[in-house]
């Protein structure tokens, strides 16, 4: 029974230490891409969509040494052979880091300043049949103007653009289905915001004090970091994480009835010798450490030995790539110090408590045993 105890503890503990590591995989992976096209601060207004991009604004940014880029985003139809679907428009000029595109693109290239292209999610150029580089066959735009007076056809109450992909973008499912990239010009035409206006100032370049940046913009504009760019994000990430942190806390609570199950038996099987021990001068609070001590020895040496079989998987994974989410690309592993002490602190808690319970009742049931 014993040795049923440790497998279980050992097994449940690679399992838990495994599977939080892929998950710590996956979301690192997920926060890579994020981190692609969101910038360390962007600077928005907290009133209207737009703001004037001045030249105090400029100035500023240049005499901090500031990497920066002009953004604009706003929602629109892409239509392509009937086919149409409703996206996320996001123009931007050249401030945009040459790294980032290199990191997302999958195909073309990155769409041209003052031209009409646009660079889609691999989801969306997939369903809506848009083709790189396609002249004969042009994606259009469609944007409804604000209401003025009377209407009396469709350029009255709709801006478009006829627009070519340039490039396919990946990121993840949700975006390659409903993000398309343009020039921030061609954005300010499609949506008719002035030449001066901007959507966004996007920071790329790591800042040492935000709170300069937050005072010199005041009140009327919003400073926020990548973690509250993406805060829907980050919550689901945490939230599944915690569910993760919480099933195998309920396997590990599964694997150590093996070990309260062990103990019980061993306290049934050794009646006799308990009370030998009884005989020659043994107390029932030592008789109980006996088993408190078993108890926890099963937890500490299942952990250990669960958390090496783990963690040798876990660097095979990283070095030969044995699980593949698709062809080229392994399924991603991290290791992490956090993990191991979250498996480490649930297994040997789980174990003290199991075998305190053992060591109770051996020592509440050792009068009746003494007795026989």
């Amino acid at each position: 029974m014993s040795i049923l105890a440790i497998i279980g503890v050992i097994i449940s503990s690679a399992a838990m230490l495994i599977v939080l590591s892929g998950f710590s995989g996956l979301k690192n992976y997920s926060l890579e891409f994020i981190s692609s096209i969101s910038p360390e601060l962007k600077v928005s207004a907290t009133k209207g969509k737009t703001f004037e991009f001045s030249s105090e604004i400029k100035s500023f940014l240049e005499k901090e040494n500031i990497k920066y880029g002009l953004s604009y985003e706003d929602k629109a139809l892409i239509s392509v052979n009937e086919n149409n679907r409703i996206v996320r428009v996001i123009g931007l000029d050249q401030g945009f880091p040459e790294k980032n595109i290199d990191s997302i693109m999958y195909q073309g290239r990155w769409f041209n300043m003052g031209e009409n292209e646009i660079v889609v999610g691999w989801g969306a150029a997939y369903d809506l049949g848009i083709s790189t580089m396609d002249f004969s066959n042009p994606a259009l735009l469609y944007v409804p103007k604000a209401g003025k007076g009377q209407v009396y056809s469709e350029k009255d109450i709709m801006n478009s653009r006829r627009v070519i992909s340039s490039g396919v973008f990946s990121l993840n499912e949700e975006l390659n289905n409903s993000l398309v990239f343009c020039s921030l010009g061609l954005a300010r035409e499609l949506f008719g915001v002035d030449n001066q206006a901007v959507g966004a100032i996007d920071i790329y370049s790591v800042v040492e004090s935000v709170e300069k940046i937050t005072s010199f913009f005041g009140s009327d504009f919003e400073v926020e970091n990548r973690v509250q760019q993406n805060s829907t994000i980050y919550k689901m990430l945490n939230t599944e994480q915690f569910a993760i942190y919480l099933i195998f806390s309920l396997i590990v609570i599964v694997a150590l009835f093996n070990v309260f199950g062990a103990l019980m038996m061993m306290g049934v099987e050794k009646k006799e010798n308990l009370q030998t021990l009884l005989v020659l001068g043994g107390s029932r609070d030592q008789i109980g450490k006996i088993f408190f001590y078993q108890g926890l020895m099963i937890a500490v040496s299942g952990c250990f030995i669960g958390m090496l079989i783990g963690g040798g998987l876990i660097l095979l994974q990283q070095k030969l790539s044995l699980f593949m989410i698709t062809p080229s690309l392994a399924y991603p592993v991290v290791f992490e110090l956090m993990n191991f002490l979250f498996v480490f602190f649930v297994v040997v808690v789980l174990g003290c408590i199991a075998s305190a319970f053992v060591s109770y009742y051996v020592k509440k049931s050792i009068p009746q045993i003494s007795q026989k």
